[in-house]
């Protein structure tokens, strides 16, 4: 015997083509006989544009996923299967541009013009390539920023019921990164097309398309490309990280990404467990999760966060996928139906959200302003509790409540208008030193919606003065002292 090493060969390393023959087709999943050396993920073309992935095998067939339409696949049909993983097209030229799970363009505008493909089942990041996480992502809704931080790299997971405002906050996310050298890319997941046409007028009417992509499986995809298009979404973002770019990716939403999933186990006739799901959902959604990340110097510096929306029934998080998700996460942003009912806009618990390495990259000016606004709120809701057991209330339980009312006011948020860091300093100032106790709920509300705007044309660099602080100075102070004087002076 040779004493030589043996030499390993990867997957994929040796082009070449064999074929197979249709034996079954059971919707989405094809049965082929033959393909003895295929691998799973390796493409399966079946002729006429028709493409497949492999999924699975059992004792004498392979079980391939159709993408797309299932027009001209038959039984009997030879199929081939070439030596290579499934992969799409990726690059900077996918900025502006709609695509579908399979990376090709659907928004009219022509070919992508690029010559990079990756595949798409690609593992996450290394140990070793990876920098802890510490720069602050703004998201422009001020109860995020300031109690339930979110760092570049991160992994945020934002829950409710439906409609109660998820998406909203997300798409905030997104026009909040104009102007700060950050790449957007929406990702929708089994949403109607009603819904995907709001998502495009907002980006386009706020001019977002120019530093985001759009990779979308509607509900009129197959299931196939509803459980491809997330891992598309973040193969493209990875090749933007891994060039030293900071991205941003909103999974819309991943409920839907489990519903997929399952359909395509059971056809598999794969043994479901609890709620349906097969026992591998939590695999599949955490080899998508955990290409999140912040690379170290030597690999770019880039980073890649994920927004994920999530369904949760009638506010249960300890559903089967809801926990699977918060588990995954870094953090999580829950939106409650019964505050939304109330008027909270937007309506997050803040009893139950949380960020769990958000805190650090935060902004050291903002996090000392907003430590003490968790704890008021809960003063304040406990004693408007109380309130409505007893008649009266004394001086001390009645400030509680009133500065209570003023945090729960300053904190309201119109859809798609998203607060710079300059107006947030203010309010959170204003909050702290006590400057909007003694007005009214019309002054309140007059300062919630002009403050910014009066603060950008004061003092248009107060921005970035809040992201590079280290603390409320005196002269910091005194500076947004003079902003608040001239605002309640002048009328706003």
């Amino acid at each position: 015997m040779s004493n030589s090493p043996r030499m390993v060969l990867a997957p994929f390393k040796i082009k070449f083509s064999e074929t197979g023959v249709i034996k079954d087709i059971k919707k989405m999943i094809v049965r082929i006989t033959g393909l003895p050396s295929c691998l799973n993920g390796q493409i399966v073309d079946f002729g006429e544009g028709n493409k497949g992935i492999i999924m699975g095998y059992d004792q004498e067939d392979v079980l391939a996923l159709l993408l797309g339409d299932d027009a001209g696949v038959r039984l009997g049909q030879t199929v081939t299967a070439t030596s290579e993983p499934f992969s799409i097209p990726v690059g900077e030229a996918l900025i502006g541009r709609m695509v579908d799970a399979l990376g090709n363009p659907f928004d009219n505008q022509g070919e992508v013009r690029t010559d990079t493909i990756r595949p798409v089942f690609s593992p996450s990041p290394l140990i070793v390539e990876r920098a802890p996480v510490e720069h602050f992502l703004v998201t422009g809704t001020k109860i995020v920023d300031a109690m339930v931080p979110v760092a570049k790299g991160q992994r945020q997971l934002i829950m409710g019921d439906r409609m109660t405002g998820k998406t909203s906050i997300a798409l905030d996310a997104i026009l909040s990164q104009a102007g700060r050298d950050v790449i957007c890319i929406y990702c929708c997941i089994g949403k109607a097309l009603v819904a995907l046409e709001k998502v495009l007028s907002v980006m386009s009417e706020k001019g977002a398309f120019s530093y985001s992509i759009i990779v979308a499986a509607t509900d009129s995809s197959t299931a196939g490309e509803q459980y491809i298009v997330p891992f598309s979404a973040a193969t493209i973002g990875d090749y933007l990280m891994r060039r030293g770019k900071h991205v941003v990716i909103v999974f819309d939403d991943l409920t839907k990404h489990a519903w997929a999933y399952r359909q395509i186990s059971l056809l598999l006739e794969r043994s479901p467990g609890r709620e349906a799901y097969p026992g591998d959902i939590f695999y599949i959604q955490t080899q998508l999760m955990e290409r999140a990340g912040q690379l170290n110097k030597e690999q770019g510096g880039g980073s890649m966060t994920f927004l994920g929306i999530a369904d949760t029934l009638q506010g249960d998080l300890t559903g089967y996928i809801p926990s699977n998700l918060i588990s995954i996460c870094d953090g999580l942003v829950n939106l409650s139906t019964a505050m939304f009912s109330e008027g909270m806009r937007p309506a997050v618990d803040y009893n139950m959200s949380l960020s769990v390495v958000g805190g650090r990259a935060q902004p050291p000016l903002l996090r000392e302003l907003s430590s003490n606004l968790r704890r008021n709120y809960l003063e304040y809701t406990e004693v408007a509790r109380l309130s409505k057991l007893q008649s009266g209330m004394s001086k001390e339980a009645e400030a509680v409540m009133k500065r209570g009312q003023v945090l729960v006011a300053m904190m309201q948020q119109s859809q798609q208008k998203p607060a710079g860091l300059a107006e947030e300093l203010l309010i959170l100032y204003a909050l702290r030193s006590g400057t909007l106790q003694d007005l009214d709920s019309t002054e309140w509300t007059r300062f919630r919606g002009e403050i910014g705007a009066f603060a950008h044309t004061k003092d248009p660099e107060l921005g970035g003065v809040a992201e590079a602080a280290t603390g409320l100075t005196p002269e910091l102070e005194s500076r947004l002292n003079a902003i608040l004087v001239a605002f309640f002076r002048t009328g706003g």
